[in-house]
């Protein structure tokens, strides 16, 4: 079973994620913030991150650069969570914008979790 970690301050947004994923068949924890976050990543390795932008105590990009520094999570698929595209150096998989449809959540998890990437 893949394991999706799920990291968003919104809470409705935070459980409607988790639940459609959970009802797809993965298990999913969820935090949020992205200290959370950083805590959570250091205890177990997920085989997919959704990370929202805007979190407190540490944004989303400052959890995603610490992971692309850090061996064994350097390679975890990273689905940001954003009204807007950062303008920054892309370092992760997939980007969904928000609002999203969910069946736009699924589709992008199902890419970034095949083994080939492509779903």
């Amino acid at each position: 079973m893949k394991t999706i970690l799920v990291v968003e301050d919104e809470f409705d947004v935070q459980q409607v994620v988790a639940d459609v994923l959970k009802d797809e068949g993965y298990e999913v924890s969820v935090c949020g913030s992205g200290a959370e976050a950083l805590r959570r990543l250091s205890e177990s390795r997920p085989d997919v991150v959704l990370l929202d932008v805007m979190l407190p105590v540490l944004s989303g990009l400052q959890v995603l650069e610490v992971m692309r520094k850090t061996p064994g999570l350097d390679r975890v698929p990273v689905i940001l969570m954003s009204e807007a595209i950062p303008r920054i150096a892309q370092s992760w998989q997939l980007f969904l914008k928000k609002p999203f449809r969910l069946e736009q959540l699924l589709d992008a998890v199902n890419r970034v979790s095949s083994p080939d990437g492509r779903g």
